[in-house]
């Protein structure tokens, strides 16, 4: 899903800054979309250019040492436009896999650096495990529940399977 159109759900359910939804997609959401900030402001800008999102400067905090900040909300042309966007999303997804793709060519690694590869991909899967864990369910609307238990049941049998079939192909390289 485009970036833009995040960005538009995140604001159906209310304003934000920019620093707010940045924060959303490294949190909340970063077991579906992560993004930076030098995409996401781009993003805001694009989407505000099409009258799709709007932007209110908030008043200085009361010490005046901070300036304003940008308060972004959708507007009702936004809340069309990504409720007609959602509607066209396919259920197919993309894999565009780092890890899956060394993997791939194993055969041509050594038998450590598969084992670091193997090893650090397992400690990135069992932080982002502990992540999901962490997030307030009891907060969170059904749809996005449901975000968190599918990407928990993915990252767990990824473990699951990075366990046992990890020291397999370690093994089987080794007497290659």
């Amino acid at each position: 899903m485009k970036l833009e159109i995040f960005c538009l759900g995140i604001l159906f359910n209310g304003k934000r800054t920019g620093y707010e939804i940045h924060k959303l997609f490294n949190t909340s959401l970063a077991h579906i979309r992560q993004a930076s900030f030098g995409a996401l402001y781009p993003a805001l800008s694009r989407l505000e250019i099409k009258n799709l999102i709007a932007a209110d400067l908030s008043s200085r905090d009361a010490d005046r040492t901070s300036l304003g900040k940008r308060v972004y909300h959708i507007t009702e042309a936004g809340r069309e436009n990504f409720v007609a966007q959602l509607q066209t999303v396919s259920a197919s997804e993309s894999v565009n896999s780092s890890f899956l793709s060394a993997m791939y060519f194993a055969d041509h690694l050594s038998n450590t650096d598969i084992s670091l590869l193997i090893a650090e991909r397992l400690a990135n899967l069992e932080k982002i495990q502990r992540r999901l864990l962490a997030l307030p369910l009891s907060s969170m609307t059904d749809g996005q529940r449901f975000t968190i238990r599918y990407s928990l049941t993915a990252v767990r049998a990824n473990i699951d399977f990075l366990k046992g079939e990890g020291k397999a192909i370690q093994k089987s390289i080794a007497r290659s």
